[in-house]
This record gives C-alpha cells, sequence and structure tokens, in this order.
C-alpha cells in the first residue's frame, strides 16, 4: 500500500511477482485462461508481452507514425464537435471514446468507425462498461475467494456466470474481427496492422494452423490464433478504456478548476499557436500542461487494484515473511492519496510537479505517480496512452473552452475502473 513496497517487489523483485492467479474474476475476461497477455504468465507471457511490444513499436509506437494516427483521430473527434449545433450542453463521452477507440482499432485492425455509423463500435463498448462494473462486487470477490462459490445459486450466477455470459459477445467481436484481418492477409505483403503482423509471426515460427482451436493452452502452440485472439482482446479493452475515462476526468477536473483551464491554454497558445494542433515536438515546452495531466492522474486515480501477483517463491517485501504462492496486490490507488511526497494529498495542486521556476519537474513527485503500475508488469500501452492524453487533451484545451452546465461531482463511479460521474458541458469556441 505504499511506493516502497510495490517498489520492492515489482521492480527489486520483478521476476518473482510476474505470475498471475488464474482464478476468477481475472478469468472472466479471456476466453481461454493463461491466454494473451493480462491473464498469462511464465515464459508464455514474456514471449507474447515481448512479441506485441515490437509489432507495436514496429508500427511507430512513440514515434511519427504513431502520432500521426492519433492526430487524424483528433481531427475528426473535433469535426464531429463542431458540427454540434447546440455548444450550450454537450455530452462528449461519446466524442472522446471514439476518438481514442479508432486509435487503437486502426492499430489492430487497420479500419476507422466513422462517426454516423458507430453503432457496432457503441455496443461493445456498453459491454464491456458493464463487465468492468460488476467484477467490483461483493459476490465475484466472494467467488473469487472460494471458487466452488460459482456452482451455489444466486452467488454463483451474480459472481460468476452472469459476467461470463454478458462478455461471451464480446469476445465473439473480437473474433470475428480477427478471423476478418486473417482472411485479408495473403502472407506475403508487409503487415498493415497487428493482426497481419502477429500472422507474419505465426508463419515465421512454423506455425501453420490457422483455425481458432479450443485446447488447452498447453497444448497449443505459443504463436496461434487463440493468442492472437486473446492479445487482441486485452489491448482493445486495455487501450480504449482507461484512455478515455482518463480524458473525461481530465474535462471535469478542468470545469472544477476553470482558472487551471486558462492556465493551461495559456500554455497551449504561447508555444503552439491557434493555427495548428498541438504536437509531440510541442510537449517538452509544455510543463505545466504535462503537471496537469499528471495531477489529473493522480486525483483521479482511476485503478484502485491492480491484478494479482502471484509470489513463486518464498521471500520478504521489505522485511515481512511472504511465503511461496501468495497472492500478492499493489494498492497504487493508496500510494498515490496517501504517499507523503505528496503535500496536502486531498487539494487538486498541478504546480507540486513543478520547483519553484515552473519549468523543471519534481523527480520526487513524479516518480511515484504511478497510473500505469511499475516494474515488468507495467501497462504495455503505457506510451501510447500518454501519447494521447497529451494530443487530445491540448487541442480540445485549444479549441474550446468548457464550462460546466451543472455542479462538477469529482466523486467517482466505483467499479474496476473508477469512472467520473456523467457531465454536460457549455463549449465555447477558442
Amino acid at each position: 500500500m505504499d511506493y516502497e513496497h510495490v517498489k520492492d517487489a515489482f521492480i527489486t523483485q520483478g521476476d518473482t511477482f510476474t505470475y498471475r492467479a488464474h482464478r476468477s474474476p481475472e478469468t472472466l475476461l479471456p476466453v481461454h485462461d493463461h491466454t494473451g497477455i493480462l491473464a498469462s504468465d511464465g515464459d508464455h507471457w514474456r514471449l507474447q508481452r515481448r512479441t506485441s511490444l515490437k509489432i507495436l513499436r514496429d508500427f511507430g509506437l512513440g514515434r511519427n507514425l504513431m502520432e500521426e494516427q492519433v492526430i487524424r483521430s483528433v481531427h475528426e473527434m473535433l469535426a464531429q464537435v463542431e458540427n454540434i449545433n447546440d455548444k450550450r450542453n454537450v455530452d462528449m463521452f461519446w466524442p472522446i471514446q471514439l476518438c481514442v477507440g479508432n486509435v487503437i482499432n486502426e492499430t489492430l485492425f487497420g479500419f476507422h468507425y466513422k462517426y454516423e455509423d458507430s453503432e457496432k463500435f457503441k455496443t461493445f463498448v456498453k459491454v464491456v462498461d458493464k463487465h468492468l462494473r460488476h467484477l467490483q462486487g461483493k459476490m465475484p470477490l466472494l467467488v473469487s475467494a472460494f471458487p466452488w462459490l460459482r456452482h451455489v445459486p444466486v452467488i454463483g450466477d451474480i459472481g460468476y456466470h452472469n459476467i461470463k455470459n454478458n462478455i461471451s459477445s464480446y469476445q465473439t467481436f473480437i473474433e470475428e474481427e480477427v478471423t476478418s484481418q486473417v482472411k485479408k492477409y495473403d502472407g506475403e505483403s508487409e503487415p498493415e496492422n497487428f493482426v497481419h503482423a502477429y500472422m507474419k509471426q505465426m508463419k515465421q515460427t512454423g506455425n501453420p494452423g490457422l483455425e481458432y482451436v479450443r485446447l488447452d493452452i498447453y497444448l497449443q502452440p505459443i504463436f496461434s490464433i487463440t493468442n492472437l485472439c486473446a492479445s487482441v482482446l486485452d489491448f482493445w479493452l486495455a487501450g480504449m478504456e482507461t484512455t478515455s475515462n482518463s480524458l473525461r476526468w481530465h474535462l471535469a477536473y478542468m470545469m472544477k478548476y476553470p482558472e487551471i483551464q486558462d492556465k493551461v491554454r495559456k500554455e497551449i497558445f504561447n508555444v503552439v499557436g491557434s493555427s495548428r494542433l498541438p504536437s509531440m515536438s510541442d510537449k517538452p515546452n509544455m510543463p505545466y500542461t504535462q503537471a496537469v495531466i499528471h495531477e489529473v492522474q493522480r486525483c483521479s486515480n482511476m485503478i484502485p487494484f491492480l491484478g494479482s501477483h502471484r509470489c513463486v517463491q518464498e521471500t520478504t517485501i521489505k522485511g515481512h515473511h511472504v511465503p511461496a504462492g501468495t497472492l500478492v496486490f499493489a494498492q497504487i490507488w493508496s500510494v498515490m492519496k496517501n504517499d507523503p511526497v505528496f503535500e496536502d494529498p486531498g487539494s487538486f495542486n498541478p504546480s507540486r510537479y513543478l520547483q519553484e521556476d515552473e519549468k523543471t519537474f519534481d523527480k520526487a513527485v513524479v516518480e511515484k505517480t504511478i497510473p500505469f503500475s511499475i516494474g515488468k508488469r507495467n501497462c504495455v500501452g503505457e506510451g501510447l496512452a500518454r501519447m494521447e492524453l497529451f494530443l487530445i487533451f491540448s487541442a480540445l484545451i485549444q479549441k474550446y473552452e468548457f464550462i460546466a452546465t451543472s455542479n462538477i461531482d469529482l466523486t467517482p463511479v466505483w467499479g474496476v475502473v473508477l469512472t467520473s460521474k456523467p457531465y454536460t458541458c457549455q463549449m465555447i469556441p477558442q
């Protein structure tokens, strides 16, 4: 529950704590346990993560290609928002959701959803949202502690079967999109998206099976359609839900603290102007905007608990004995709310990240702001998420002033991901 214990376990003893529990509720997302990245561990996880990161880097993660992709989505979002006739009472939920969703969708599958034809996208966003909200209830936690309870009426239905049935349509959606891209790939051309690149990896490793096989993971090749579907499922969820939710928190905080919104806009105009959108090359010259993003992530604190980390050998964490097989959970919520480095942690104060010159970052404060976790199992899409947060947030503040049309309540809606309460806003073009 504090930074030093999390650091000792996940960084100093990283290899010891990379394993998963392999029990509900973590096993309720993938079709098969021990597939993909989020629910797997051991050599299988290392190979899936390493391969996925290589593919994403090849497609420009953290480089100009990915930035161009994000900015295309930003332009589409701004065009949609501009076409809203009544800007006195706007709900930014779907414009932000589709902007972020299209970035990961283009990376994985090579296409964008059009704003006027996005019902399919919205359907599966709602499925995922329901999944994440229901996982954090008392019944799922009971089933996690005592797996046999999933066979007990009522407890098993609420805590396991209803959640599993809800997510099945999302799993089918991912399988259908993967299958569609598999059929389009000729095996010789340069890959155009993540699915094609993974197929190329399968071919290079000598795996001829293109059909989706429902076998126990230990009987399957490491690179298979099963693992491809699981990895894509992980990326589509993780690459969309947390970033879009974070951006909605950003707007909520800017409306709650309009003087800070004005200061961010002033920095944007001083560095970028108004004739073009902000770019990643502007980021080093926009320390206050970066500080605001850090502080929103710290205060919104969306992930109260990370996934399980199973200790594979007897060890100690800061002197505390931990037997082999123990499940360890990092509460990064507690780190970012309670660490002494955050003076007056309950206040929203972006300046805490900057030294007196208002340009240089306070490294001690930045180090303990860990919304993406730390260590070997930190968020695999952290680089893309940070890019999206900077580019989308700064573009929105550059183009519009956001004014609350009702009281902004920053109390989160509880779930696996802490979401902001619904709000509408008035948008004044700048």
